[in-house]
């Protein structure tokens, strides 16, 4: 087959995927606003790498999704997993900026195990009490969800057998992993604006915290803690 007409076909059957996966506008509505919040959310940051470094976790954010809606859903999620690795990554970064300045340098990485541990990690007791102190009794719960929705989002960048039964191996649509990866979006984005509202919300001063509390309470509002410290600062 002529080169051009076989990339051809494989666009025309990737629109088509897209056309339809269109049609799905409140979960895509949703995902987008995530984005957009969090790139309204790192205007709130002091420090100019970590404003940029947030950024990057929502373009990549944007990015999976942008995959998804082709029809790409193995790179969509691997897309997902590197926003949330970025995500967190961040935050542990602002606390350790000697490893921050490595890693701008390209001699240090991010490193999952470090991010997710359970004493030191940014999903610890101790990070909260030192940040949010509200927040100790269930950030261990969010360590949890954290170490879940990151296996499950591993099965697809590891290539797990099954997981190749799913998305077959050809172009096609596929409802089953549309679904999934909403699903997934909607818990990385949960445990990031958890985590990024545990290291920053106290540090904000009134006129941030205006801007970003009514998003903040619709998203994350069942949090009686979060919710309780944003209606005080509204006083």
């Amino acid at each position: 087959m002529n080169i051009t007409k076989y990339f051809s076909q494989l666009n025309k059957t990737s629109q088509e995927i897209f056309n339809t996966t269109m049609t799905d506008s409140i979960n895509l509505g949703k995902t987008h606003s995530i984005s957009s919040f969090i790139v309204e959310f790192s205007e709130c940051l002091f420090e100019k790498e970590e404003k940029k470094m947030l950024r990057t976790v929502a373009i990549q954010l944007e990015t999976a999704t942008l995959n998804l809606s082709l029809g790409l859903y193995r790179q969509a999620f691997s897309s997902l997993r590197l926003a949330f690795e970025m995500g967190l990554g961040l935050i542990h970064f602002s606390i350790n900026k000697l490893e921050h300045n490595e890693w701008l340098n390209g001699e240090n990485d991010i490193k999952w195990a470090k991010l997710i541990n359970e004493e030191n990690g940014v999903l610890s007791k101790r990070f909260s009490k030192a940040f949010f102190y509200e927040l100790e009794e269930i950030i261990n719960e969010y360590n949890g969800k954290a170490k879940k929705v990151y296996r499950e989002m591993s099965e697809y960048v590891h290539g797990n057998s099954d997981t190749w039964q799913k998305s077959g191996l050809s172009l096609k649509y596929n409802e089953e992993l549309k679904n999934k990866y909403f699903e997934l979006f909607k818990e990385v984005s949960e445990i990031l604006l958890f985590v990024l509202n545990c290291r920053y919300l106290k540090s904000f001063d009134a006129d941030k915290i205006d801007s970003i509390s009514e998003f903040l309470i619709e998203d994350l509002g069942h949090i009686t803690e979060i919710r309780e410290f944003l209606n005080g600062a509204k006083v």
